[in-house]
């Protein structure tokens, strides 16, 4: 273990910088709550990620992305409970999307589970150093210094959203004399169809199947 502490001690922008300098390979850890996440570096390039965040399960960025609806995942999965299949081995097969597909949505899953990083306050993290990579992980390269531009921008951005909406425990009202004929596309009409709910931000990212920051964007959008 080369490194460990905490991100209130050391920002994520100066470990990924630390990492990529040394040309660091290993995993890198990273504990919040029930929440935990690693990256992974090889010679100071990210190579992949895994969480287990339910919003960065595979099948839920799938239908963020729109690439399959939920009668398809849901064949897909009971195919894999039987089969054992990897679940894009599975969709592949099935026709639901073809090989490209997934790998792009793979890889597009590994930079939004680094991102969302960016926006934790506090955890706990830990860089095991020359710890071997997972055989099934898909590898990408990706220079740190490009995510940690993305990651900025996205710190503030997510610090003009808290301006509107405050924090994930928010929960929105609508205005009176609102009405569902406006013309709004899809993703606008889904969100709006959760506040009427009552839900809070935190439960409207989890039933939209989407990332806080890109919740946050829209709900920021909406009020605006």
């Amino acid at each position: 273990m080369a490194i460990q502490g905490t991100l209130k001690t050391m920002s994520l922008v100066d470990l990924l910088q630390f990492l990529a300098t040394g040309s660091k390979s290993g995993t890198l850890k990273f504990d919040h709550g029930k929440i935990t996440k690693q990256v992974y570096f090889k010679n100071g390039v990210i190579v992949g990620s895994k969480s287990n965040d339910p919003r960065e399960y595979l099948g839920q960025v799938l239908l963020h992305y729109g690439k399959v609806d939920e009668v398809q995942l849901k064949i897909a999965r009971e195919l894999q409970r039987t089969s054992g299949a990897k679940l894009g081995e599975v969709l592949v097969q099935q026709g639901f999307l073809a090989e490209e597909d997934v790998l792009s949505v793979l890889k597009t899953r590994t930079l939004d589970a680094i991102y969302d990083l960016f926006v934790w306050t506090d955890g706990d993290f830990e860089f095991y150093d020359d710890d071997p990579l997972p055989e099934d992980l898909l590898q990408i390269e990706v220079e740190p210094t490009n995510v940690i531009m993305e990651g900025i921008y996205r710190i503030d951005e997510l610090a003009r959203y808290h301006t509107l909406v405050p924090s994930d425990r928010s929960i929105l009202e609508l205005n009176a004399g609102w009405t569902s004929s406006l013309k709004l596309g899809k993703e606008f009409r889904q969100i709006l169809f959760f506040v009427e709910k009552r839900m809070s931000v935190a439960e409207i990212c989890y039933h939209m199947h989407a990332s806080a920051f890109h919740v946050y964007g829209q709900l920021y959008t909406l009020i605006s």
